[in-house]
């Protein structure tokens, strides 16, 4: 198996949850059906799956092209990159989806962004405890 047991638990619990979340707040907050958000964020997931895998790919070519060496400042370069490559992508799609114009758009990302960060700290820590309390191991 190339990942473990636990890797798949923490990956699929982590993107439910969050998709979960994410649909019911914005179907509450735009007042629209849960299939619209729900396909939404769904959508988002998706993305940004394939924008790592993609962007992550490119960057090491190009760490490697230019023998950089990964420090503090080439993560930061690599997060900024990452983060305005995906709102660059997500951005669009958020204000089609929404019917909003692009500056709500892009603050409604950018909070959401924010508030994605709050929430893997949270799910980090419970995942951690359950992690111990029921010894998930890597099986």
């Amino acid at each position: 198996m190339l990942m473990s047991k636990k890797r798949w638990i923490h990956a699929l619990s982590y993107e439910g949850i969050l998709l979960l979340i994410m649909t019911l707040v914005l179907s509450y907050m735009f007042e629209m059906p849960v299939e619209l958000t729900g396909s939404l964020g769904l959508a988002m997931a998706i993305i940004s799956v394939f924008w790592n895998m993609l962007y992550n790919n490119l960057f090491e070519k190009l760490e490697g092209y230019l023998k950089l060496q990964r420090g503090i400042w080439v993560r930061i370069l690599h997060a900024i990159g990452f983060e305005g490559g995906l709102l660059f992508i997500s951005v669009p799609l958020i204000a089609y989806s929404l019917k909003l114009d692009f500056l709500n758009a892009l603050l409604l990302d950018i909070s959401i962004t924010l508030c994605i960060l709050v929430y893997t700290f949270i799910f980090q820590w419970c995942f951690d405890v359950i992690e111990r309390k029921y010894s998930l191991g890597q099986t």
